[in-house]
């Protein structure tokens, strides 16, 4: 409130520190300075950065408790109205002009296909908050293969919560569910293998993250059913994998304006520097794939991503059952890569990979050895192919119980047969690792002469954590049997 002969500089000095004086109702009710509530609409207008004058709050000792309610209520609504306003104002969150697209295109089916690091994730969390607080009674979800892979999305709405007014809005909040006091909720969900974990529910947003990874029969079968009696939006968010999944027949078949296509260079915040050393490190096939958002040619892999897909899911979080690890030193041109898995009542879960290259063997043997000081390996299956006894014995000295394989044309068939066998017969669990998955994906085999196959590699991807499960496999598998492998 302005008083008779007030200076400019006067009045400044005094919003910044009790107000800025504005009127909002005919009781004389003025705003003043808060960290917690409602946004004067009339300093929104004159001053577009809301830090200059934070956030104003209607003093509720001047009110009664319902009407306050109701006006602060009023004022959310027409600030949450549009989404973009609402990320800017109420989450604090600046938006790319591509994600502002994504905000605020209301189509009932969204596709994006996006390179790594582009903020989808972000722009999720941002749709799914502002979709519940301006949807009374709502049920939106987040699903992904893996509960891992959905609660990044889920922490990140939570972050947003709690960095901004509207955790004033939160009844509830648990490790996977949000309720609001609109009586709208946002569910962290994994859609397993044959989505057991998603029926039962009526939704009315689907928001399904790494899409590529799940099923079409999920999306199509459970999901979408899941939206038919709400008119329910769903969107599909995901880095491209291979073509015989619904998110590239619906890339060639939903309308343009349903569909987003942007590589990992249209983020302004990764450098071309950064783009270029991926380029080198991944080579240009699965450079193509993650970073330029190209769908990936399946054929004549002996893992295809049909495959794999039925073997993400989450690990479990009891820790028992024996591990069993897989050794590929590789060499001086390729990673030296170490797999573990467990085995839990005849599955076997892939619990902790690692690739690493340009280190000396002996320095990543040692760091195997302090992995099985910690964890205690019951068998380490080591492909001394190449460099022969020398890494054996080191592992043997540092106490490891390592046993040596020679990849043979014969023994590579045996063991990626059995490891392909146990996929099959869904007695794999790997988790959502990219690095793995594409590792395991680059595996190409052609029919020898003699009936048996000749195994190989795409141009510009590496193998070597493909070899690592397989050992760490067949080291279980044959262990357990009582089979003992020899050299």
């Amino acid at each position: 409130m302005r008083t008779e002969g007030e200076g400019l500089q006067t009045r400044v000095g005094r919003i910044e520190s009790e107000g800025c004086g504005h009127r909002l109702d005919e009781e004389e009710i003025y705003c003043r300075l808060s960290q917690n509530s409602v946004v004067c609409f009339h300093c929104l207008q004159a001053l577009p950065h809301l830090a200059r004058i934070g956030l104003l709050e209607i003093s509720e000792a001047k009110l009664d408790k319902h009407i306050y309610k109701e006006r602060f209520d009023g004022k959310a609504k027409i600030l949450f109205r549009d989404p973009v306003a609402f990320a800017k104002l109420v989450l604090r969150f600046n938006p790319f002009p591509y994600q502002v697209e994504l905000l605020k295109n209301n189509s009932k089916r969204l596709l994006a296909i996006f390179g790594r690091q582009i903020g989808k994730s972000t722009v999720a969390a941002i749709k799914l908050l502002h979709y519940a607080l301006t949807h009374p009674k709502s049920t939106s979800i987040i699903v992904s293969a893996t509960l891992r892979q959905s609660l990044e999305t889920f922490s990140k709405a939570v972050s947003f919560i709690e960095s901004s007014f509207i955790s004033g809005y939160v009844l509830k909040l648990t490790k996977t569910q949000i309720l609001f006091k609109n009586r709208s909720r946002i569910i962290c969900l994994p859609s397993g293998r044959y989505g057991s974990t998603l029926r039962g529910f009526t939704v009315h947003l689907a928001v399904v993250d790494e899409a590529a990874f799940i099923h079409s029969d999920v999306i199509e079968r459970v999901i979408l059913p899941m939206l038919a009696t709400t008119n329910g939006t769903l969107w599909l968010l995901t880095t491209p994998w291979d073509k015989d999944h619904i998110t590239y027949r619906a890339f060639t078949s939903w309308p343009k304006e349903c569909i987003y296509h942007l590589p990992s260079s249209a983020n302004p915040l990764i450098s071309k520097e950064f783009l270029e050393e991926q380029r080198t490190l991944l080579g240009e096939s699965r450079y193509m794939q993650e970073y330029e958002a190209k769908f990936i040619d399946d054929e004549n892999t002996y893992f295809p991503i049909e495959l794999l897909r039925g073997c993400v899911g989450d690990l479990p979080q009891q820790h028992i059952g024996e591990l069993y690890g897989g050794y590929d030193p590789g060499g001086k041109e390729s990673s030296a890569a170490f797999v573990v898995v467990r085995l839990i009542d005849e599955y076997l879960y892939v619990v902790h990979s690692v690739s690493k290259r340009g280190l000396p063997y002996t320095h990543f043997t040692a760091e195997i050895a302090e992995y099985h000081k910690a964890n205690r390996l019951t068998k380490l299956c080591v492909d001394q192919t190449g460099l022969g006894n020398p890494i054996l014995e080191h592992c043997l000295e540092l106490g490891l119980p390592a046993e040596g394989i020679t990849l043979t044309a014969k023994m590579k068939q045996e063991i990626l047969s059995e490891l392909r066998m146990q996929m099959e017969k869904r007695r794999l669990v790997i988790p959502y690792d990219s690095n793995l998955v594409n590792s395991l994906n680059a595996i190409t085999y052609t029919k020898g002469r003699s009936g048996g196959y000749l195994f190989d590699k795409k141009t510009g991807y590496r193998d070597d954590l493909a070899y690592a499960l397989a050992l760490a496999c067949w080291g279980a598998v044959k262990g357990k049997s009582g089979v003992l492998v020899r050299l």
